[in-house]
């Protein structure tokens, strides 16, 4: 069976492509003991809980979580739907970053709350001052507050002339 959609379009003069308090890029992540996640979220990144669905053996179905100015969403496992949590350790294969007022404070609680600091927060060349850390669940973090405005041809020289300085070190190494 097909149908026909020759008629249908996927925009519309009356509605936003976009609806009210998303930005166009919304993460959605999937966590082995979702409940807890959105209590480490909530308490510690001062996320605000906008929707939840529980399934019927008490898992997360979805959640969306509200940030100053951006949204995630979250589950438990789906392995219909092709979603699996982390699979541990410290490497992982994507960094969520997440701006927020005070990042010294912000990373005192998430490592109180049970997650493991990659290093303590520091002041970066790009005027952020900024800390990684893995949360419980395995997902990676870099937290960060603006502390200098930097113009992006300043950000740039900066940020080249860091990374020439890495390399340098790594070569000494």
């Amino acid at each position: 069976m097909t149908t026909d959609t020759t008629n249908e379009t996927t925009s519309s003069p009356t509605v936003s492509p976009i609806p009210a308090g998303y930005t166009s890029l919304t993460p959605f992540i999937c966590v082995a003991g979702a409940a807890a996640a959105i209590d480490f979220y909530t308490s510690v990144f001062g996320a605000k809980v906008v929707g939840r669905n529980d399934a019927p053996d008490g898992t997360v179905a979805h959640c969306e979580l509200e940030f100053a100015s951006g949204r995630m969403q979250l589950s438990d496992p789906s392995p219909d739907h092709h979603l699996l949590p982390p699979s541990g350790g410290d490497d992982v294969h994507h960094s969520t970053v997440l701006y927020l007022p005070d990042v010294d404070a912000v990373y005192a609680a998430a490592l109180s709350a049970g997650a493991k600091g990659y290093d303590e927060p520091a002041t970066f060349v790009t005027g952020d001052r900024y800390a990684a850390l893995l949360d419980p669940w395995g997902h990676r973090w870099a937290v960060l507050t603006r502390v200098e405005d930097v113009d992006p041809e300043e950000a740039e020289r900066r940020v080249n002339e860091w990374v020439a300085q890495q390399s340098q070190d790594q070569k000494r190494s």
